[in-house]
């Protein structure tokens, strides 16, 4: 199993109680791609699925990479928080 190292740029969090969505992008051999995931974090504990654009997929393949493996080294990168936070996180609901 091969360990991709590229750093990971959150830079937009929105969402609410039970989801935030999420836009950022990628760094791995010098080149900025992009992606977007939502993120859970209730009932069973943290969870995050990420998405590579189509223009990132496509650069990933023409690279020789295995894309399921670096979507889940992207995937464990957001759930432990091994991320460079670039957003204001979203606002709390009101309280009532």
């Amino acid at each position: 199993m091969e360990e991709y190292e590229f750093e990971v740029h959150v830079t937009h969090v929105s969402g609410g109680e039970v989801a935030n969505f999420l836009r950022g992008y990628l760094i791995f051999k010098g080149e900025r791609l992009n992606f977007t995931g939502v993120a859970y974090g209730r009932v069973g504990g943290q969870n995050v699925s990420p998405r590579l654009s189509r223009k990132t997929l496509k650069r990933l393949k023409e690279l020789g990479v295995d894309v399921d493996q670096f979507v889940l080294i992207l995937q464990r990168k957001l759930v432990e928080g091994d991320v460079i936070i670039e957003a204001k996180p979203p606002e709390p609901p009101p309280l009532l």
